[in-house]
């Protein structure tokens, strides 16, 4: 039962730090209530049948069949044959994987967006080199694609760093007294590595905002070793966070709290459209009817239905107990399976006699066999089909069915990708934001941890998320080095359309890879020969071509032509016949022309 609210007179407000726990619990209680919230985490987590929510077809009424047992035990035969797939597990993922199934990009930079000079531009690679020690040594990437998932899931995921007791030190507080805390002359990366991340539950964290949607705190539930309830507030105050991390629901510290010069908290709430819609939910419950129907249907195809119509079932006629005198007949029981023989008789017909009563007549009826033949498993095939062709249509991600379709143009598929990419944007940009207040955080807290508090305004980070949507076809790269080739569309574009995100990365890449051995042969065939041989040289080093072999090639290619030679020589008898410039005499020039 809900406490009733506190009235306070006229005039009077509560505490700021009272405000903000007040407010951490209506947001705890409405978040947790939620029982949509909680059903689409059930299905996606894999609990598909979620208590009954999960089935949304025919079940048994107790009151209206007045038979409770009964109406127990047929739904628990429902949840016996359900069967299941998820769909929702699998939008989700490949939602989260297109935006972030890759690393992101990230660097810092002065925040005027001046050049640094060579004394600056080692203090930003050592700003960096902290950063990337912390992003691989924390675990940070799962941590921020779990919160991203909980967000597309219900709504809201968080983000929340905290410092590890085991990380803390014995050292002297300000006033000369023992304490736990951060040890001086830590390098910048290992006091980033005292900072821990944490993806908290979606029912376990959120922020508290003013009624203009401005936040103004956050707060983290959990259950302290001895199985308590416990919170941990962050309350903004003055050039900072004030981090309550052991406080009591009715609002008392047990804990001292601690300062952090953070302006933004230490925990990050991203808010996102969720993906798991009120449609695709229930196209999620109707598709795994489908299949629970299909599986049904299939056991009444191997055990099919029969009934005998005007058939004596075997057996014989015993003395009643009930009723002296007279006989029941006791049925046998009807051998079933394979090999087993049964003979079925007809029922004895009565007719009325002289006197109005019925007696046997003598004759019997004609015995008949009734199969109930099952529905074609087609039917449910195609309307699962159907049903996840309108849930991957609902997520935008059409592009997953025409991927397999050979009749699908690829107009079609680029068009179905670009709805997906299209999708992709907002949640891009929320994950830059999470990003940005995430590696800014951790490195004012390795500023702050190193006594160096004072560099930490002027700078920056700046993020850029890297989306891995779909590989293109080898027809699409075709076309893409076609296009530019003829001059049609730059480098840089060419390089987008056949998956290549970081342009200037794959440019240092294979600047630094230098002249392989495709390209070399590449530039022989197209280049001048000169070139080419210099080329060969860079990419095969076993062929021994050297320095002076690509000079002659040169000079023999950019030497200037040689004039044509003058046929008209003049003979002088003291020297002899005249040599032209093919090395045969002017005479024998001569005598040949006059034959």
């Amino acid at each position: 039962m809900t406490a009733p609210a506190l009235v306070l007179p006229f005039g009077v407000t509560l505490p700021p730090l009272a405000r903000l726990m007040n407010a951490a619990k209506a947001a705890q209680e409405s978040r947790t209530r939620n029982a949509t919230l909680s059903l689409h985490m059930q299905l996606y987590n894999g609990d598909l049948w979620a208590d009954g929510k999960g089935w949304s077809g025919p079940r048994p009424d107790p009151l209206r069949d007045q038979s409770p047992s009964n109406a127990a035990y047929v739904l628990s035969e429902i949840q016996r044959t359900f069967v299941s797939r998820n769909p929702a597990k699998d939008i989700v993922e490949r939602h989260q994987s297109g935006v972030a199934g890759r690393e992101p990009l990230y660097s810092v930079l002065f925040r005027d967006g001046r050049k640094p000079g060579t004394a600056e531009a080692k203090r930003l690679d050592e700003y960096t080199r902290a950063l990337t020690d912390w992003w691989e040594d924390s675990g940070a990437w799962p941590a921020v694609q779990s919160a991203l998932r909980t967000a597309l899931v219900t709504k809201a995921g968080s983000i929340r760093l905290y410092i590890f007791g085991g990380s803390l030190a014995d050292i002297t507080d300000a006033q000369g007294r023992p304490a736990r805390g951060i040890p001086r002359g830590l390098s910048l990366s290992d006091a980033a590595r005292r900072v821990s991340i944490h993806a908290p539950r979606w029912d376990q964290a959120g922020v508290t905002r003013d009624r203009d949607g401005h936040v103004t705190g956050a707060y983290h539930t959990y259950v302290n070793d001895v199985g308590q309830p416990r919170w941990e507030v962050h309350e903004r105050v003055a050039g900072g966070t004030l981090v309550h991390p052991d406080m009591l629901s009715g609002g008392t510290d047990n804990v001292e709290p601690t300062f952090y010069p953070v302006p933004d908290l230490m925990l990050y709430e991203l808010q996102l459209d969720p993906i798991i819609t009120d449609s695709v939910r229930r196209l999620i419950l109707a598709a795994n009817k489908t299949l629970t129907m299909g599986s049904r249907n299939i056991d009444l195809g191997g055990f099919v239905e029969r009934t005998i119509l005007n058939g004596q079932m075997p057996g014989e006629f015993k003395d009643d107990p009930k009723t002296p005198g007279k006989k029941r007949f006791v049925p046998h029981p009807l051998n079933v399976g394979a090999g087993a023989t049964n003979y079925v008789i007809g029922v004895p017909l009565s007719e009325l006699d002289a006197k109005g009563k019925m007696v046997p007549s003598g004759g019997l009826t004609t015995p008949s066999i009734v199969y109930k033949d099952p529905t074609v498993y087609d039917v449910f095939k195609m309307s699962f089909d159907q049903l996840r062709e309108a849930i991957l249509d609902e997520a935008n991600q059409l592009h997953v069915l025409i991927a397999g379709d050979a009749s699908a143009s690829g107009v079609s598929r680029q068009q179905a990708v670009n709805d997906f990419l299209s999708s992709l944007e907002p949640t891009r940009i929320v994950l830059e934001q999470l990003l940005k207040w995430l590696l800014d955080t951790v490195l004012r807290l390795a500023l702050h941890f190193t006594g160096r508090t004072s560099e930490i305004d002027a700078v920056r980070v700046r993020v850029q998320a890297r989306m891995s949507v779909v590989q293109p076809t080898p027809a699409e790269i075709d076309i893409a080095i076609k296009l530019h080739e003829a001059g049609l569309i730059s480098e840089e574009s060419a390089m987008g359309r056949v998956g290549i995100e970081d342009v200037d990365a794959e440019r240092a890449t294979r600047q630094a890879e230098g002249i392989t051995p495709a390209l070399a042969l590449k530039i022989l065939d197209k280049a001048p020969t000169w070139i080419g041989v210099r080329a060969l040289q860079l990419a095969f080093p076993a062929l021994g071509i050297t320095d002076e072999d690509v000079q002659l090639h040169r000079d023999m290619e950019l030497a200037p032509p040689t004039g044509p030679a003058d046929l008209a020589l003049e003979e002088n008898p003291e020297d002899g016949p005249k040599t032209g410039a093919d090395g045969l005499s002017a005479t024998a020039d001569a005598a040949t022309a006059a034959d």
